[in-house]
């Protein structure tokens, strides 16, 4: 059985303080797929500030991305870049913490960690055109990440010990346990449930999840990261200054990009546009 216990803020903001956060900007670059090559171009920095800002999530329709920042050293809301534009504005604007904004399957909300007043944390709900969010799922706390899977069903990072990776559904009294140990980054992708485990090496070893069998395979490939996106059979993830490839899930990793000449240091989130021509990727720097 799961022994549940809360970490606040999103395992952020009671372990450490405000002023302990990295210093992480969100950056921009294009992305040209080619055969097997993956070509990477145009690294812009597009928060270029001191302070808090990650977990970036591209629109479905790629005009903007949504993502998490911190100001004045407050909780943490949620902020808006547009593409076009290149202009900044808040979108949410509460007295709570929100983190982790991803956009829901009915195209018209996004969901969010939610840490509530008495530093519980739930998935909530915030209307893209504006209105009062919504608590999604009342019975599930201790939420740390999530994603949404087969339309209804959203995969959850629970803060447990160890944190465990589980199913909920409205369908569902209870979430239903799929593993444990697991990184922080979960993708539905081509039918599957991807995430990763810790190894005794200390890498993140992939694993793909089938709901319908309800089976787990555990794939060749291993990544320094905690986070990484899926291209068709690529895997993309950055370490330290760096931007890696690996192909078919196997240990064939290929270097395509050195960000160290922009003071880049350690590379910790990644995320890409859905029609596959921009990168977002979350840096701390020199």
């Amino acid at each position: 059985m799961m022994k549940q216990i809360l970490i606040f803020g999103v395992i952020f903001s009671s372990i450490v303080g405000y002023a302990q956060l990295p210093n992480t900007d969100i950056w921009l670059l294009d992305i040209k797929t080619e055969k097997d090559s993956i070509i990477l171009s145009n690294p812009e920095n597009i928060t270029n500030r001191l302070g808090y800002d990650n977990q970036p999530a591209f629109s479905p329709d790629g005009k903007f991305i949504l993502y998490t920042s911190i100001r004045d050293e407050k909780q943490s809301d949620i902020y808006r870049y547009d593409l076009k534009t290149k202009t900044i504005s808040q979108f949410t604007k509460t007295s709570t913490s929100e983190y982790s904004p991803t956009f829901m399957p009915d195209g018209k909300n996004i969901s969010v960690v939610m840490v509530e007043p008495d530093s519980t944390q739930r998935l909530w709900q915030f209307p893209l055109k504006g209105g009062k969010p919504t608590c999604i799922m009342e019975n599930v706390d201790s939420i740390g990440y999530h994603c949404w899977f087969y339309g209804n069903r959203i995969a959850v990072f629970l803060l447990t010990e160890p944190q465990s990776l589980c199913l909920i559904s409205k369908n569902y009294s209870t979430p239903k346990y799929i593993d444990s140990n697991i990184g922080r980054c979960i993708k539905y992708h081509k039918g599957f449930l991807f995430y990763t485990k810790k190894t005794k090496g200390g890498n993140n070893q992939f694993c793909a999840f089938n709901l319908p069998g309800w089976h787990i395979k555990e794939c060749e490939s291993t990544i320094e990261s905690e986070d990484y996106i899926l291209i068709e059979q690529k895997v993309l993830y950055g370490y330290k200054s760096k931007l890696f490839s690996t192909f078919n899930y196997k240990e064939d990793k290929k270097e395509l990009l050195d960000l160290s000449s922009l003071g880049i240091t350690n590379i910790t989130r990644i995320a890409i546009s859905p029609d596959g021509t921009k990168l977002a990727i979350v840096a701390e720097s020199k």
